[in-house]
């Protein structure tokens, strides 16, 4: 069971990543959360991994939710460097998880009713 953890986290954590990549070298910003794609792709690809990967493994779905944003979180930290603005930026980052934690949610409770 904790291997497969493992791979789920890594792929939590990756599209999380790469999501905040492709929208950030799509759209030319800097910060991905300045492109509209952020929202209109780059969110509901986060919450389409964390619904899936919750139904696959439904114990604790939140964390399913989250860990793509911490992955966000670390990509920009890496590639931009610790600005004055890094608190309230972790602030964001939790509130715009609030939308693939309730879809991971969603994912392990499907499974839940039906299994």
């Amino acid at each position: 069971m904790m291997k497969k953890n493992h791979w789920l986290y890594g792929i939590a954590f990756v599209s999380g990543m790469a999501v905040w990549i492709l929208v950030c070298s799509y759209s030319g910003r800097r910060e991905a959360w300045d492109s509209g794609l952020y929202f209109t792709v780059g969110i509901p690809v986060v919450c389409l991994v964390a619904g899936v990967l919750g139904y696959v493994e439904p114990e604790r779905p939140w964390r399913w939710g989250i860990t793509p944003l911490i992955g966000q979180a670390i990509w920009m930290l890496v590639s931009q460097g610790v600005g004055n603005l890094l608190p309230l930026g972790l602030v964001v980052f939790g509130v715009f998880s609030t939308p693939s934690i309730l879809t991971a949610i969603v994912g392990a409770a499907i499974v839940k009713r039906n299994g």
